[in-house]
């Protein structure tokens, strides 16, 4: 915030309520709502702050008709739900999403999440499960029983979804139609995304085949009658290059495919898109994990771990990225003086802006594989 602050940009950091308590749906709670829904409350608060940011920023120095969306990981996730929203309307210009996207993700129901936190109370011995008294009951526990039960219970379902008011319809099949949000992008990915959720150097535990076998299992559970291409896709010959090609395909499979996917879409609504991979492999212990889920986060804050061992482009690289993001916010375009030129995705070209040691625009790597990713999505969203 006080990176950009500098820039002349006018910073707003918003709480919003997670777990449990941002997304837990419930009959009864559905029943006392005016809407008839429960969940997404995360999100409902996400967008009561950009409400009262359209009333009150201009008291701050910013401009309400200029305001953008800015969000990682999880963030770009929910950023990517309130573009398929329509209570996000209006709210806002401009977005940008840095590992995280909905446009690949298929959320339940709201009765089928409302049938899970059913599940839920019963299983915590709260009445019945699904009526008031239920919910009374829930109401009546400490809220760290509560957090610490939900985190336990790997059944409960804590995500968004699609109750018919906050999403009307799953965001895949918004953003396929055309019926999201019209406004400029920028989003992005970065090379080794998955590396870090199986490292120790941050408690990283993810599961990580270690042989073809066990890359196989895995495909198979997740794709089930599409194993088979995506292991064509992303062939493991021996052992040894298991655990790599099983990285490299989850990136793929979880982020880029879905930020090129989201930047096409975009493309087609005839929005300008300007889509990233970002490359920079830090050094010493930060070196095998390459270019990992959160590291540009360190370079656009300028902000980075005590840990981070750094080199000369360090600062090159953070001041092109901080350059090409405030520009972005201010013109809903990065392209700025001294900077090379990032252009707008044209699904034809299938370029993006390479952010690394070296920045350059270059094709989206390994696009021309996912399309086994594209045929799961589909067949996800028929069967939603």
């Amino acid at each position: 915030g006080e990176t950009l602050a500098r820039e002349g940009v006018v910073v707003v950091s918003i709480n919003y309520r997670l777990g449990i308590f941002g997304f837990f749906a419930h009959p009864a709670l559905s029943a006392e709502s005016a809407q008839h829904v429960s969940g997404n409350y995360g999100q409902l608060d996400q967008i009561a702050a950009l409400q009262w940011v359209k009333r009150n920023i201009e008291r701050f120095g910013g401009d309400p008709h200029r305001v953008t969306v800015a969000g990682a990981s999880s963030g770009s996730l929910d950023i990517c739900n309130l573009l398929a929203s329509p209570l996000a309307a209006g709210l806002f210009e401009a977005a940008i999403l840095q590992s995280g996207v909905c446009v690949d993700s298929v959320f339940p129901a709201g009765k089928a999440a409302e049938m899970n936190g059913a599940n839920f109370a019963r299983v915590l011995g709260a009445g019945s499960g699904s009526d008031a008294q239920s919910i009374a009951a829930l109401r009546s526990m400490q809220a760290g029983v509560l957090l610490e039960a939900a985190a336990k219970d790997q059944a409960v379902y804590l995500e968004p979804s699609v109750d018919g008011w906050f999403l009307k319809e799953q965001p895949a099949a918004a953003f396929a139609g055309g019926r999201q949000m019209k406004i400029p992008v920028l989003v992005g990915s970065n090379e080794n995304e998955g590396s870090i959720f199986a490292s120790p150097l941050v408690g990283g535990r993810s599961y990580r085949p270690k042989t073809v076998a066990e890359y196989r299992q895995w495909l198979s559970r997740r794709f089930t009658g599409n194993a088979e291409g995506v292991f064509t896709a992303y062939p493991a010959r021996s052992d040894s290059e298991a655990t790599e090609v099983f990285n490299t395909m989850d990136t793929d499979f979880d982020f880029g495919f879905g930020a090129r996917l989201l930047a096409s879409e975009m493309a087609g609504a005839h929005q300008p898109a300007f889509l990233y991979h970002f490359t920079y492999v830090g050094q010493g212990v930060f070196a095998p994990l390459g270019a990992f889920h959160s590291e540009e986060s360190m370079f656009l804050s300028q902000k980075f771990w005590t840990s981070w061992i750094h080199a000369p482009d360090d600062a090159r690289l953070s001041a092109a990225i901080l350059g090409y993001w405030v520009s972005f916010v201010k013109t809903g375009n990065p392209n700025t003086r001294g900077l090379p030129v990032w252009p707008a995705y044209v699904p034809e070209k299938d370029l993006c802006q390479m952010l690394g040691k070296t920045i350059k625009t270059a094709r989206v790597p390994r696009s021309d594989r996912f399309s086994v990713f594209q045929k799961r999505m589909i067949e996800r969203l028929k069967g939603s």
